[in-house]
């Protein structure tokens, strides 16, 4: 395969992916695939899944057993070539997302990481924001600054019907913007409301943003 024939390939495959349409359309796709809408916490835990877990048993492996006495450590596939030595710490962050996934208290916290210069604090960031950009794109509400799940166009008094027909849960309200598009330029009519898939970005702040430390005692430490 020559470099032209790859990048061909590549459009193509892009240009058969791409989705433009509005409520209405998507709600069908909802119909054949409810898995589709998700969470962030879900969306990051599935993500790190994808690539494997290795559970390593102290009684089965004395290096190990050596290094961490009786506790079972579970090697993410995800972390494995970059990370060394940080296995507890990974373990936690993966804890974390899994609870927050389904729902638990942890959906409701921030994950704040904090530890020494060096530790790996911003390496294990950077290398989830990477892996954010490979993922497969979701579908927003097109014109959309916060690039929103287009469930959050359903009304309250409706959600528990369409929660029945659609086999999920529906959570999130319509930010200011699109809640002014579709009063003054929809009139109201949710069904009409363009749908887009739009991936996740770095470069253009799409899905992923960076808030840097802001107090100068500890933004070397968290």
């Amino acid at each position: 395969m020559d470099f032209k024939e790859f990048i061909e390939i590549d459009r193509e495959k892009r240009s058969t992916e791409k989705f433009e349409g509005n409520f209405l359309d998507y709600l069908q796709i909802l119909k054949n695939n409810p898995d589709i809408p998700k969470l962030g916490h879900q969306r990051l835990y599935e993500m790190i899944l994808s690539k494997g877990v290795e559970d390593l048993k102290p009684d089965e492996n004395p290096r190990i057993r050596k290094i961490y006495g009786n506790q079972v450590i579970r090697k993410y596939g995800f972390f494995k070539n970059d990370f060394y030595g940080i296995d507890k710490v990974i373990m936690k962050i993966a804890s974390y997302l899994k609870s927050a996934a389904m729902k638990g208290e942890e959906a409701r916290q921030v994950l704040y990481l904090v530890g020494p210069v060096g530790a790996g604090k911003s390496s294990i960031v950077e290398s989830l924001k990477k892996a954010l950009e490979e993922c497969e794109e979701i579908y927003a509400l097109k014109g959309c600054p916060m690039h929103e799940e287009p469930l959050h166009l359903i009304p309250k008094h409706l959600r528990s019907k369409f929660e029945d027909m659609l086999g999920i849960k529906i959570e999130g309200d319509l930010c200011p913007v699109c809640k002014y598009k579709l009063l003054h330029e929809l009139d109201g009519k949710y069904e009409d409301f363009p749908v887009e898939r739009v991936g996740f970005s770095i470069r253009s702040r799409k899905g992923i943003g960076v808030v840097p430390p802001v107090d100068p005692n500890n933004q070397d430490t968290s």
